[in-house]
């Protein structure tokens, strides 16, 4: 009876000692796949700062304003722009009522 002890405590031991050497291991291989994860969040977050301050700079009202005026040939909006309703009618309606309007190109 206590060669079956001792040799159950035996094998106890051993089948314990093999488990916690894996989970020794798998936390040594969870360490590292965390450390890797917060390095690849730091290196994301630089990123997202990165992206943050081109699109502040691409969006500044200044610069579009610029291009605008550069490429688009845009310009300030003048007062002799500006119409009212009646003017509105007078100048886009057909003076003709019987001529039908056509689309661009026909």
């Amino acid at each position: 009876m206590t060669r079956l002890t001792i040799g159950l405590t035996v094998f106890l031991a051993i089948v314990l000692a093999i488990g916690v050497f894996r989970i020794t291991y798998q936390v040594d291989a969870l360490e590292k796949e965390l450390k890797a994860l917060n390095k690849e969040i730091l290196q994301e977050q630089e990123t997202i700062h990165i992206l943050k301050a081109e699109w502040s700079y691409l969006n500044d009202p200044n610069r579009l304003e610029d291009l605008a005026k550069r490429y688009l040939g845009l310009e300030e909006m003048r007062g002799e722009q500006l119409i009212n309703m009646d003017m509105f009618d007078k100048q886009l309606l057909p003076t003709n009522p019987n001529v039908q309007p056509t689309k661009a190109g026909q």
